[in-house]
């Protein structure tokens, strides 16, 4: 076996769960799923898949993975999403990093290729996305933000070949409804600073969507590049305009 656990996150994932465990066995490594509270199938399918299977509470994201590193049976760890499917080129690269000594601090980062419903997402913000996720946990973790999480490390990353599929969405409608949620946390987390919220941070969006669909290429996806630019300009405007408004709710409250 190799000495690495995976560990996937998964609360009602039992549609996809299957598929992104079945991609990994070629590292023959410990698979840990970890779920929280599912009402669906999820637990049996990973099971019956031949992974392990742990309940955690849920603490946020990047709490609950920190913790769900506690219950790993190797200290290397790769951290995969539940909508993710790795590729063969990418297990054979994790395979080969594997036949030599490896220094404990270093960690190394894996590119995504985001896929809604049918399209491919090729251009754009998310043409050349690269995710730290195959680490020591000694030396390595995931920080305190509430969204977008992020891991804290200690030297350059190095890329793998290969990429994971994120299977993220099925469509448009969808992605916008989640980063509706991820706009809510972070104006929460931001408001918590106390930072104001300036003019150019309001107006960021629109640079954003200009950065995204013209200048990185997004438009070569045809509607689908279009579509998500506009999705993520809004999302901007939207957790910088919660944001204000919670900020202004907590001086309310403050000053009753």
């Amino acid at each position: 076996m190799l000495p690495l656990s995976v560990i996937i996150m998964a609360r009602n994932e039992a549609h996809r769960i299957e598929r992104c465990i079945a991609a990994l066995k070629p590292l023959h490594a410990d698979i840990l799923v970890v779920t929280n509270q599912c009402t669906d199938a999820t637990v049996t399918v990973a099971e019956a898949a031949g992974a392990r299977v742990l309940e955690l509470p849920w603490q946020g994201y990047a709490a609950t993975k920190n913790a769900a590193h506690a219950h790993a049976q190797f200290p290397w760890i790769l951290s995969v999403d539940a909508d993710e499917v790795a590729n063969d080129t990418l297990c054979q690269s994790i395979l080969q990093l594997f036949q030599a000594p490896m220094p404990a601090n270093q960690v190394w980062s894996i590119k995504r290729r985001l896929v809604i419903g049918e399209q491919v997402l090729y251009h754009g913000s998310v043409s050349n996305e690269y995710r730290v996720r195959l680490f020591h946990r000694e030396h390595a973790r995931w920080n305190t933000n509430a969204v977008h999480e992020d891991i804290l490390y200690e030297t350059q990353a190095q890329k793998l070949d290969g990429w994971v599929w994120h299977y993220s969405f099925t469509h448009f409608n969808e992605h916008r409804e989640k980063l509706q949620h991820y706009a809510r946390l972070f104006a929460q987390q931001y408001a918590a600073k106390k930072t104001a919220v300036s003019p150019f941070k309001q107006a960021s969006g629109y640079w954003g969507f200009v950065k995204n669909y013209v200048f990185r290429g997004g438009f070569l996806d045809g509607r689908a590049g279009l579509q998500f630019a506009l999705n993520e300009m809004h999302y901007t405007h939207e957790k910088y305009r919660l944001a204000k408004q919670f900020m202004a709710s907590n001086a309310s409250e403050s000053d009753t």
